[in-house]
């Protein structure tokens, strides 16, 4: 299930205009505890873009939080190891997430990010 896609801003009250405009609503707006700002938009009928404000003298996030898609997976434990047997390059290993669920980050093959998140 898709969780949500990221993307890198350098203006997020803009941002937020915009995608107001077209029937999103802020979910979240809150500084990380690296201070960037961090924008979560929610659609009716689910699904959810995350931004992160860039520019200036503010550096670029961390690697695995720039522009990526995020899954929500059943068995995460078990795929994690079915990819690793693949080859597949990981990014972020096993960990958990601030919400409390295991995430790993991998590269799909084109070198995209994707984040996977344990389904509840």
């Amino acid at each position: 299930m898709l969780k949500h896609v990221s993307f890198l801003t350098r203006d997020a009250d803009a941002t937020l205009a915009f995608y107001t405009l077209l029937g999103a609503v802020t979910e979240k707006d809150v500084l990380t505890t690296e201070g960037f700002r961090r924008v979560v938009l929610a659609f009716t009928g689910g699904g959810r873009l995350q931004f992160f404000q860039v520019g200036g003298e503010t550096p670029t996030p961390h690697p695995a939080w720039q522009e990526h898609v995020a899954l929500v997976v059943p068995d995460l434990r078990a795929r994690v190891d079915t990819l690793r047997t693949q080859g597949v390059t990981f990014t972020r290993a096993l960990t958990l997430s601030p919400g409390g669920r295991d995430l790993a980050f991998v590269l799909d093959p084109d070198g995209r990010q994707v984040e996977l998140l344990q389904a509840d």
